[in-house]
């Protein structure tokens, strides 16, 4: 989770035709910690609300703060009952109310920010009966649907619209169909422009994370992914404190970590769960691993490749759930055990359902470790058959810090760029429309790399 300098401007915003000043906070942190979003106060909790999030509920998606974007609360809800209420709530002064009655007789609710490129909307709440549904739209031609399949009973935020006025409207026949927003996010560059910085690396500490740290910090990433073995040899409660803590440690607010096959030496990966749960960070929850959140328009899911993984497990019917829920454009996936590598292990059919599942549902990029060398893929479905259109980008990142390995295998997969001298970190710049990016050595060293991508269709509910 990212903190940032809070910048306070008056800013004109409308919802529903009612106008009010809002305090707006530049760099927010992650969004659903907020009590109140919108309000400086609610940002001086967020420690301690992460803590009760990693380990207490999965209601809430995570969303990312987002460097340059500002956030106001506003007060926009209903139910399938024909009431629909709609606020400006940023003061707590002003407020609107309007009422019709009869089956989807729901009115159309305006949320405006005056100058905004684009808007993101947070939904508190979102309960649909089969058939009902939710439209936003902007002038600009922007539109998205909510139904059913999208994050039912949790809070969120939406993809962004281009536009500074998002409508939005209700189409609820059932009584038991409701909704509330409580925020929106406003952009005030292109969206094509709003990138957000990842950082990514797996197999870390290690005898180099004290130089791929400074990697990190040198990125500086409003997220940091681990693809697993991040404290050696056990991942024990010794491993993390001892070798891990002194170095990434410093990052715990960002990190959003993944298990590797050496923390599953300590029984039930318990070091792994009791470090992070203690530093506040969201784990998935002992006995899974696996959980997802936003950042910008990207949908991110951690996935563990040490417990039952195929389609049919826990963790498979999840990861369906989760892709068609997800209302951003673009997705990326990682944990431990790669699908396709060059390297000392070489190809993991055991990854093989995941892969398939992420293709379905046409997500875009996968990082990995496991292997400690740097791969790059082309993008390709989970048989190793290079396809632009509908394959996944996968990228091997074992250059976290633990020695690098000299040997090799072939690989079914469409490998690209192969280096295992070079301790690093991937470094991704993920905008709406798709992501670019570069492989960052540790001081010294030369070898580097980089590549664009852009993200595949998504099937629309």
């Amino acid at each position: 989770m990212t903190y940032g300098i809070t910048v306070r401007r008056a800013v004109r915003t409308s919802v529903i035709g009612v106008t009010a000043a809002a305090t707006i906070g530049a760099g927010l942190a992650v969004a659903d910690t907020l009590s109140n979003p919108g309000s400086p106060t609610g940002r001086d909790s967020a420690t301690a609300n992460a803590a009760a999030e990693a380990t207490a509920t999965d209601r809430h998606v995570q969303q990312v703060a987002q460097p340059g974007v500002d956030e106001a609360a506003v007060d926009v809800r209903g139910s399938g009952t024909g009431t629909n209420t709609g606020a400006g709530t940023s003061t707590g002064t002003s407020t609107g109310t309007s009422t019709r009655t009869g089956a989807d007789a729901s009115p159309t609710r305006r949320i405006c920010s005056d100058g905004a490129k684009w808007l993101r909307v947070r939904f508190d709440d979102l309960t649909l009966r089969a058939g009902d549904s939710i439209s936003l739209t902007t002038a600009r031609g922007a539109d998205l649907t909510l139904t059913s399949r999208n994050w039912q009973g949790k809070s969120f935020y939406t993809r962004a619209l281009e536009g500074e006025c998002l409508s939005v409207t209700p189409r609820l026949r059932h009584t038991g169909s409701s909704y509330a927003i409580s925020a929106y996010q406003a952009g005030q560059r292109p969206l094509a422009q709003a990138a957000v910085t990842v950082a990514a690396a797996g197999d870390i500490c290690g005898t180099a994370c004290n130089q791929t740290d400074d990697v990190v910090t040198r990125i500086n990433p409003a997220a940091l992914i681990t693809a697993g073995d991040n404290a050696y040899d056990r991942g024990s409660s010794s491993d993390y404190r001892q070798k891990y803590e002194p170095h990434w440690g410093q990052f715990n607010k960002i990190v959003h970590p993944s298990a590797g096959n050496h923390e599953y030496k300590t029984s039930g990966a318990s070091g792994y769960f009791g470090y992070y749960e203690a530093a506040g960070v969201p784990t998935g929850g002992r006995g899974k691993g696996y959980y997802s959140f936003d950042v910008g328009d990207w949908h991110l899911v951690a996935l563990n490749s040490n417990i039952s993984d195929s389609a049919g497990s826990a963790q498979g019917q999840w990861l369906k759930q989760d892709l068609a829920a997800s209302t951003k454009p673009c997705t990326m996936a990682y944990w431990h055990h790669p699908r396709f590598s060059s390297g000392d292990h070489g190809d993991n059919s055991g990854s093989t359902d995941l892969y398939k599942i992420l293709t379905d549902h046409k997500a875009d990029v996968v990082v990995n470790g496991h292997d400690h060398h740097y791969e790059r893929f082309a993008p390709a479905t989970a048989d190793g058959k290079k396809d632009e259109a509908n394959g996944l980008r996968e990228f091997v990142i074992g250059t976290g810090g633990r020695t690098l390995y000299s040997s090799t295998h072939a690989s079914r997969g469409p490998s690209e760029v192969f280096n295992n001298k070079t301790f690093g970190v991937g470094e991704f710049n993920l905008s709406a429309t798709g992501y670019k990016f570069a492989f960052r050595p540790v001081a010294g060293r030369t070898f580097t790399d980089s590549v664009e991508g852009t993200c595949h269709a998504k099937t629309r509910p």
